[in-house]
């Protein structure tokens, strides 16, 4: 078992209809310190946070701060001078003297995988997670997608992916997605099945495919008929928090308008991608890759 990367406080609560819930997370300070009662970065992050709570009139509240500074806040909602408190906590940390650091053993660095040739798909197993973090015009967070078990939808073998209460759908064969349930209920399901693929294998630069489906949101009451074409379009090495991983970049846009719909970066070394662009009717939204562990 392998785990890369940057390791995530909290993870992102799901939405309810009474109240939007907002996780975040701030890198204020990294040292090197040995763990206390509280080390020195903990010490600061807290007494900017008392600081910044006065100061801006802020509902915000820390639940966690890690022993390197890092912290985790919630927030009922955006009206509540989030970015004011951000910024303040920001200005309050840079000032505090920083700690002197006690030498430690620094890990060797991930030796990275070269792409070497096509890329065969992958095959994945229960119990692997990949962490992201998001962020769009309208909120940001981290969630986490873990393999939570293969299942047999119309008799075909699918991976169950997990995130919260959702649980997404995707077809062993080929890795097609089919649908998206929250708590048991169909929140989106595609047809034909498994007829939307981010990534087609064998991966090569220079592989073009085509895609069109149409996508029914039961509890909106809505189908979209869909359409897309994409592109294995380069190599590029990519980092993200997570590290520094040699990717595929694939690009799609709709067929019909030829309006630019996504751009993703695929890694053969994480199994999944490390990065991607999308383009939703709230705006752009983005999400990258904060740690993986693949069994």
């Amino acid at each position: 078992m392998r785990l890369i990367g940057l390791a995530v406080i909290e993870r992102l609560q799901e939405k309810t209809m009474t109240r939007r819930l907002l996780l975040g997370f701030s890198l204020l300070l990294a040292t090197g310190c040995a763990p206390a009662t509280n080390t020195p970065a903990q010490d600061v992050t807290w007494a900017a946070y008392q600081v910044c709570r006065t100061r801006t009139g802020t509902n915000v509240v820390v639940t966690q701060v890690s022993p390197d500074g890092r912290y985790a806040w919630i927030a009922p909602d955006r009206g509540t001078r989030v970015p004011e408190f951000e910024t303040c906590m920001r200005e309050e940390v840079a000032k505090a003297p920083r700690p002197q650091a006690v030498t430690a053993a620094v890990p060797p660095p991930r030796a990275r995988k070269t792409i070497t040739g096509p890329i065969d798909k992958p095959e994945w197993k229960v119990g692997s997670e990949w962490v992201y973090r998001y962020e769009s015009p309208s909120e940001g967070g981290t969630f986490t997608w873990r393999l939570n078990r293969i299942e047999n939808l119309a008799n075909e073998p699918h991976y169950v992916i997990k995130a919260g209460s959702r649980e997404m759908f995707y077809r062993v064969a080929d890795r097609g997605f089919t649908k998206e349930t929250l708590n048991g209920r169909t929140l989106r399901e595609v047809s034909p099945s498994a007829a939307w693929r981010s990534v087609t294998f064998p991966l090569r630069v220079g592989l073009l495919w085509d895609m069109k489906y149409s996508e029914t949101r039961p509890t909106e009451q809505r189908t979209d008929n869909i359409e897309r074409r994409c592109l294995a379009e380069k190599e590029e090495s990519i980092t993200v928090p997570a590290g520094t991983f040699d990717t595929i970049r694939i690009d799609c846009w709709n067929s019909r308008t030829g309006a630019w719909a996504s751009t993703a970066w695929y890694s053969p070394e994480v199994t999944h991608m490390v990065k991607e662009e999308f383009a939703l009717r709230t705006g752009r939204t983005s999400r990258e890759l904060l740690m993986f562990r693949l069994k």
